[in-house]
């Protein structure tokens, strides 16, 4: 929410509570209201007071940190992007996170895991393109939350190389929350739970490491520990 809109509906609040107080004031005037009823002027105008700090005290409190998003169609693509390096289909390059290239001596090339859960996915793909060298591409997970896409925010698993050994690691832990601002009038007793609406739903597709081998190159994986496949 803008400054100029919290000012625009504080100013509305103050309003229209300050119109209903002088209304019953100067009705008791005019019509000689009883004791009873002055005193229950008395308390609204109380109440009116508390609601006004209450709501200075709100507006002082620091913002919280607020995106502004749009509704899009689901990204189909990035969540086939599997099936379509699978299928050796061309693909966007907004998905390709880094490039490197390492020197390969031997003709063996061994793919671990550090750790028993993998959140990621192995592809090789040997290539006569390549002479006594791999190259090693990670394409970003894709991560949604209704309809939102956060994939830039997601954290890239980790790739050690040596000694024709590739180590990956999973990415450091990543979790988002978000809610999202009605339109309504959002002075409900400053009940924030009337005018959000927490997101709920979410889809994933986790991050690829891609490597592409000289041709004669053995690779060698542990099938218990980890799931590497070849593209042919």
């Amino acid at each position: 929410m803008s400054t100029i809109v919290s000012l625009i509906n504080l100013v509305l609040f103050i309003g229209i509570f300050v119109a209903i107080y002088l209304f019953f004031s100067k009705g008791a005037k005019r019509i000689n209201f009883s004791t009873s009823v002055k005193k229950n002027i008395i308390v609204l105008g109380g109440y009116v007071f508390i609601l006004f700090v209450s709501m200075v005290i709100y507006f002082m409190i620091p913002d919280e940190k607020f995106m502004e998003v749009q509704n899009k169609e689901v990204n189909q693509d990035g969540f086939l992007l599997y099936e379509s390096l699978m299928n050796k289909e061309e693909v966007d390059e907004k998905y390709l996170a880094s490039v490197d290239n390492y020197p390969l001596e031997e003709k063996e090339l061994v793919i671990r895991s550090k750790g028993r859960a993998t959140e990621y996915n192995v592809l090789f793909i040997k290539t006569e393109e390549l002479q006594e060298e791999i190259e090693v591409q990670i394409y970003k997970g894709q991560f949604e939350i209704n309809e939102f896409d956060f994939s830039d925010e997601l954290p890239l698993p980790i790739v050690n190389y040596t000694d024709n050994i590739i180590e990956v690691e999973n990415a450091p832990f990543f979790e988002k929350n978000i809610a999202f601002m009605t339109p309504e009038f959002p002075f409900t007793q400053f009940n924030r739970e009337r005018w959000e609406e927490q997101g709920s739903s979410s889809a994933s597709r986790s991050p690829i490491i891609y490597i592409k081998i000289p041709k004669d190159v053995n690779v060698i994986w542990n099938k218990e520990n980890i799931f590497v496949d070849e593209v042919k």
